[in-house]
């Protein structure tokens, strides 16, 4: 409320130069998956996240849901910091905090039928009846488009986007706050993940979710964030508003990939000529020094070599990192 006097509330997730490194094993040498990000995620919005494979975006994924212990910086789930607790009460905090991966059918054992799988979650965390635990999953299957009949299949007897929907009402048993969707529609067809997307939506209303929309499809990501973050070798380069970033894109990354975006149109009616990047991203062992996206940049500069550029606020809630994007104060 205005004047309340009240603080506003807590962000869901809050990142503060989160890293994530594995070692190689190889004279101290070690993969810089993620190095350095900060960002909060709010309650009940969908906070996309978008780059070329090895940005690092999956790896920062499993990091929010507790699969990887971050190697240096913050995050706090809820106010609280899942790395200080002792094993129960990281257990119980875990339930508010899913994933969905991408490959609807690594998810799913074989062996087990597709009720099994989906109640499985609670048979983990126990306390429920076995007789409530099997009608909520067979509840959980209607809510996310599956008969209850399903309950008694097996993953080989359904597709691709059948799997995917198992594992969406999976993760819905736990009754979580927050959803990692880690390229949850990249393996399914084109005719199938709107629906899926759908549902999603529909499951946000509904439930009240929040989440962290992982992909390398600008169409996708576009379509259902709130707010994007462009990733790239480990670190965010970009963060706006989902419609600010598609109209007025700052960083020549992000402008590269939105040039990348196929248009149902002739060559001669398209407006815009696409900007190709040169090269493959480089290798997060040794990454560029300076800016990092400086070996492919068409508009690179010496500076770009020797001095990091600043993760600024150049407009409110529009962040990037770039000597040559202005800051607010080359307006005033």
């Amino acid at each position: 409320m205005i004047g309340s006097g009240r603080p506003p509330p807590e962000p869901l997730i809050t990142v503060e130069d989160l890293k994530v490194h594995f070692a190689t094993g190889k004279g101290g040498e070690s993969v810089k998956a993620v190095d350095g990000v900060s960002f909060a995620v709010r309650a009940g919005e969908t906070f996309g996240v978008i780059g070329e494979s090895g940005s690092g975006k999956s790896t920062l994924g499993r990091a929010l849901v507790m699969l990887l212990k971050p190697t240096a910086g913050g995050l706090r789930l809820g106010g609280t910091d899942p790395h200080q607790l002792g094993a129960a009460a990281l257990r119980r905090l875990r339930r508010d905090y899913q994933v969905v991966f991408q490959d609807p059918n690594a998810a799913l054992n074989p062996r087990m039928t597709i009720g099994d799988s989906v109640r499985e979650p609670l048979d983990i965390a126990g306390g429920v009846p076995l007789a409530e635990r099997r009608a909520r999953a067979r509840a959980a299957l209607e809510r996310v488009g599956l008969g209850a009949e399903y309950a008694e299949r097996y993953p080989h007897e359904l597709s691709g986007g059948q799997k995917q929907r198992v594992n969406i009402a999976r993760v819905l048993m736990l009754r979580p706050k927050l959803i990692v969707c880690d390229e949850v529609v990249a393996a399914l067809d084109v005719s199938i993940q709107a629906d899926v997307l759908n549902l999603f939506a529909d499951l946000q209303r509904e439930f009240g979710l929040t989440y962290v929309f992982i992909t390398h499809d600008l169409g996708v990501v576009s379509h259902v964030s709130d707010r994007i973050a462009v990733m790239y070798l480990g670190r965010f380069v970009e963060l706006a508003d989902a419609q600010a970033l598609a109209d007025a894109p700052l960083h020549p990354y992000t402008r590269a990939l939105l040039s990348s975006e196929p248009v149902p149109l002739p060559a001669a009616l398209r407006t815009t000529e696409k900007q190709i990047l040169v090269g493959e991203i480089p290798s997060p062992i040794d990454p560029p020094s300076g800016c990092r996206f400086r070996t492919r940049c068409p508009i690179a500069a010496p500076e770009c070599a020797t001095r990091e550029p600043a993760w600024r606020e150049v407009s409110p809630g529009h962040w990037v990192a770039c000597h040559f994007v202005p800051g607010p104060e080359a307006s005033s």
